[in-house]
């Protein structure tokens, strides 16, 4: 013998709409965040001196980064095209930033990138790999820092 439930037709149809409205929703969101973290995630500047970011060194010029990831940068010179991965330790405020910006660190061996901080969605990213110099300086508090603007 066979069991069944007596369900109407009108509590499955009333099923089936609220599962179509929450897959909609869903999406929706899912799409919002993307847009959100794609206008928050690329920024543009130009930096009047050579620097180093993961060993590899850089020339003055204009660069755009861009967020990938909460792990990964792009650094990407506008000039040349070449680019680099940035593997970082991203940190989020609620306090969103007046402006984006780049901080390095300079010392007797030149500049270093040390933070990329986004101002919408304030984001601020940190370099995960340093030479071990520039990890003792950034603690010891010896040369400057200096912080170069974005767009």
């Amino acid at each position: 013998m066979k069991i069944t439930a007596a369900v109407s037709p009108v509590v499955n149809q009333l099923k089936k709409h609220v599962a179509f409205f929450a897959v909609a929703i869903a999406v929706t969101l899912g799409m919002m965040d993307a847009r959100s973290v794609n206008a928050q995630s690329a920024s543009q500047a130009t930096i009047p001196f050579a620097f180093t970011a993961n060993h590899q060194i850089f020339p003055a010029g204009h660069y755009r980064v861009s967020r990938e990831s909460d792990n990964y940068l792009i650094l990407r010179s506008t000039e040349s095209g070449v680019g680099m991965g940035l593997m970082v330790r991203t940190k989020r405020n609620f306090e969103v930033a007046p402006k984006s910006n780049l901080v390095f660190l300079r010392n007797q061996s030149g500049y270093h990138l040390l933070t990329v901080r986004f101002a919408q969605g304030g984001l601020g990213s940190e370099l995960a790999v340093q030479p071990k110099t520039e990890n003792e300086a950034a603690k010891t508090s010896v040369g400057t820092s200096m912080e170069v603007g974005m767009n």
